[in-house]
């Protein structure tokens, strides 16, 4: 490829994400204009970065519903992998009739749209007084999740060699010694990336929220919903909710990027 095949190929690849970026830039820059700004024309390229009036009256009236998702989303991160990893060590290592029917099955559980569950899961909660509640969320979340992260799960696990395992049981090490002791400690980027992906579905759900929750219970991505109304859409609020919303996934993927990096690439190269 020439010199100039190169520079054309660096200007359309520029173009393009300038195009997919553009949305997102635009949203930064709003949050940091009042209401005149936003609409002038012409625009306002350059807002004042020191203009904090939007953030300011956003966390006054919503930093409640800010911090059940936090409470939320970690609190189905740590349900959900509480389940997933056994569930995934004992379909990799255990030897029993129907196996591969069941680990299918619960791959299958995650092709199910959640819209498809919401008015049951409404009727449930609601019969056992868990509507509007952080618990409720908490198990609709792990639940939604949990096939995702069995099965992610179980392909690191694979990756462990099975004379590590053997040698602990021979050792005398129950499967729960096995399984604590020697699984988890070399399958930790493994868990995770998976730990990861969990809390970002977690922690941009909205859907379900909007279903089970009124008040009380509400996350944030059902406020930053509730600012386009039909009378008039708050860009200001919005713009800076979504800098809100999007900053502890980037946080938590960059603590965690160097586990990510080597769980994505666990068991690429073989031997």
């Amino acid at each position: 490829m020439t010199k100039s095949n190169n520079r054309l190929a660096v200007i359309a690849a520029l173009f393009i994400t300038l195009i997919f970026t553009a949305p997102i830039i635009w949203m930064v820059l709003a949050a940091f204009k009042n209401i005149s700004d936003i609409y002038a024309i012409p625009p306002v390229w350059i807002p004042d970065f020191s203009y904090l009036d939007n953030f300011v009256l956003l966390l006054s009236e919503n930093w409640q519903y800010l911090l059940n998702s936090v409470i939320v989303t970690l609190g189905a991160t740590a349900v959900c992998m509480a389940f997933a990893l056994p569930a995934a060590f004992g379909l990799v290592n255990y030897r029993f009739k129907g196996r591969n029917f069941l680990a299918d099955w619960i791959l299958s559980t995650r092709m199910m749209p959640p819209i498809a569950a919401a008015v049951p899961l409404f009727m449930v909660f609601n019969t056992a007084g868990m509507l509007d509640t952080i618990g409720s969320l908490i198990i609709v979340y792990a639940g939604f999740n949990l096939p995702f992260a069995i099965w992610v799960s179980m392909s690191f696990f694979r990756n462990i060699p099975k004379e590590i395992i053997e040698a602990a049981r021979i050792e005398g090490c129950t499967w729960g010694q096995t399984f604590r002791t020697v699984a988890l400690p070399l399958a930790k980027s493994g868990i995770a990336t998976v730990s990861t992906f969990v809390f970002i579905f977690a922690w941009n759900e909205l859907l379900l929220a909007l279903f089970l929750t009124s008040r009380e219970a509400k996350t944030f991505p059902v406020v930053i919903s509730s600012f386009s109304t039909v009378t008039k859409t708050y860009w200001e609020l919005i713009s800076a909710a979504t800098i809100i919303q999007i900053l502890p996934p980037i946080i938590f993927t960059l603590l965690m990027q160097k586990h990510i990096v080597s769980g994505l690439t666990m068991g690429a190269v073989k031997n």
